[in-house]
């Protein structure tokens, strides 16, 4: 078994808030393009969350929102450093709490400006205490990259196909065994 460190990304603000910079303790890279790139050369295999911000600001009740469609950058990180994409995606959050946000879009465009998501969220009893619901991390076939220094427009949408792809079949594949049937997951 090979041994590898393990990252997760976070937006620059999270090195300088209180509290939450102690947090990337365990083991945080800036979500920075250069950043990642110089933790996958070092080795280190690093996890995010490519929809980030927006993709809260997606989120329905009524079925699962990715939003993907139009952020390229994952699979052109992978292509520029070779490095392989192993698709994820995480059953059950959208149920641990509601969310409320305008329908104005202005707390998207401040959360976007503060790089971090400002809205108003409730769990048990109204409070911010989680909802006790089953979280399930699915885990599909990881994807190779053949390492391109200056890949073309091409080469990026392609792989970022297989990816969106491979996450929809995830999802398709397990959502009736883990009581999502009724659920669609939507890329936007």
């Amino acid at each position: 078994m090979i041994s590898r460190s393990h990252a997760c990304s976070c937006a620059a603000v999270v090195f300088h808030t209180p509290f939450l910079r102690y947090m990337t303790m365990l083991g945080c890279v800036d979500v920075s393009g250069a950043s990642m790139a110089k933790a996958v050369a070092a080795g280190t295999c690093v996890g995010i969350v490519p929809d980030g911000i927006a993709g809260i600001f997606k989120c329905k009740e009524e079925d699962e929102v990715v939003f993907l469609k139009s952020r390229k950058g994952l699979a052109k990180l992978a292509l520029r450093t070779g490095t392989p994409i192993l698709p994820a995606y995480s059953v059950g959050n959208t149920a641990v709490f509601g969310a409320w946000f305008d329908p104005f879009g202005i707390m998207e465009a401040l959360s976007r400006k503060a790089q971090t998501s400002l809205f108003l969220y409730w769990g048990r009893f109204g409070l911010p205490i989680p909802r006790r619901v089953n979280i399930t991390m699915l885990f599909g076939a990881p994807i190779s990259v053949e390492h391109i220094e200056h890949p073309s427009q091409q080469q990026v949408d392609e792989l970022h196909e297989k990816y969106l792809q491979a996450i929809q079949q995830l999802f398709d594949k397990h959502r009736a065994a883990l009581g999502w049937n009724h659920k669609t997951l939507r890329v936007v």
